[in-house]
């Protein structure tokens, strides 16, 4: 893979999974926090608290060794992530 390519998956990587990290999060998050807060304040503690994966996602795809296990890495997680907030949905009966 060359340097450019190498570089322009990095960026692909944190963008797309950053992102999709912080949506994750923050419907995590959003459904997880009613329990302990009011629903208002648990979304908006959601919505902060989402922006910390994303910039852990952009450090973390450009310290990795390479590219392509940045973009494994962060699938991954995402995917568990998403998987987590599917668990949450069908155990508390709302949407996102």
């Amino acid at each position: 893979m060359t340097r450019k390519t190498e570089i322009a998956l990095r960026v692909v990587t944190a963008v797309g999974g950053g992102y999709a990290l912080a949506a994750g999060t923050a419907a995590a998050l959003s459904l997880a926090l009613p329990a302990v807060q009011d629903r208002a304040e648990a979304v908006l503690t959601a919505t902060m608290a989402a922006l910390l994966p994303c910039v852990l996602t952009v450090v973390m795809v450009f310290a990795a060794a390479s590219a392509l296990r940045a973009l494994a890495w962060t699938a991954g997680l995402t995917a568990a992530l998403w998987a987590a907030v599917s668990l949450l949905k069908s155990m508390t009966g709302t949407g996102v």
